[in-house]
């Protein structure tokens, strides 16, 4: 049988993993979720007006 605190060192890491692991595959489908912010179809207005006579 192992040490105990060879156990107790195994949970610590198996605990931080899965901590880890979940944490990190919640963000990915927050990430999935989100609608990116910039805005492809928005068109910027030309820097010189158009003059009305042409």
């Amino acid at each position: 049988m192992p040490q105990l605190d060879i156990v107790h060192i195994l949970m610590a890491y198996l605990w931080t993993w899965l901590t880890i692991t979940l944490i990190t595959l919640k963000i990915k489908t927050f990430k999935m979720t989100i609608k990116p912010k910039n805005n492809h179809n928005h068109h910027p207005n030309p820097a010189t007006p158009t003059p009305p006579w042409t």
